[in-house]
């Protein structure tokens, strides 16, 4: 018998929902659970089942098929990331079924693309990386590992934004970051 897809999505806070959410709609994810470290005070999140603690990951291996760190701060979504790889978990990651995502387009381990964002041509987004509801990235940017751009924020071709950025909501890049 064939293990479902089974999606760990570290952080139940509101990223973590909204990744979750993009998960099962993407349709690439049977089910969807978290690890949170209000676990085990509490066991469910917006009618999803929090299984375990950050720190006891280790001990829901044969019950997941992947993982993504799924939290706003950059620095923790990194360590998270890092977590993954050092227990050998497959990090995953989420594209929301109404964005557009060149063909051309690289992206890397742990991304989230959300709601309504377009990724243009060449564009690389390196692991770890947000890019959150209604944002686009034009031709040739680069966008580093666990950089966050916020709701709305838009990026025109040929742009780097360097790793661990934060760029808030709104924002429209026109020069080098």
């Amino acid at each position: 018998m064939l293990k479902k897809k089974v999606l760990l999505v570290l952080g139940a806070g509101g990223h973590g929902k909204s990744v979750a959410e993009a998960a099962l709609l993407s349709g690439k994810w049977e089910k969807v659970v978290f690890a949170d470290d209000s676990w085990p005070q509490k066991t469910d999140i917006a009618g999803f089942s929090i299984i375990t603690n950050i720190d006891k990951i280790h001990h829901v291996l044969s019950d997941i098929s992947a993982a993504i760190p799924a939290v706003g701060n950059n620095q923790l979504r990194k360590k998270w990331f890092h977590l993954l790889e050092n227990l050998s978990i497959p990090i995953a990651t989420v594209v929301h079924p109404s964005a557009i995502v060149s063909s051309s387009a690289e992206i890397g381990d742990g991304v989230t693309i959300m709601a309504s964002c377009v990724v243009g041509f060449d564009v690389k987004i390196k692991d770890g990386a947000i890019i959150n509801m209604a944002s686009s990235i034009d031709h040739d940017t680069y966008i580093g590992e666990f950089a966050h751009l916020s709701v709305g924020v838009k990026v025109v071709g040929d742009k780097k934004i360097d790793s661990l950025s934060f760029l808030p909501a709104g924002s429209v890049i026109t020069h080098l970051m």
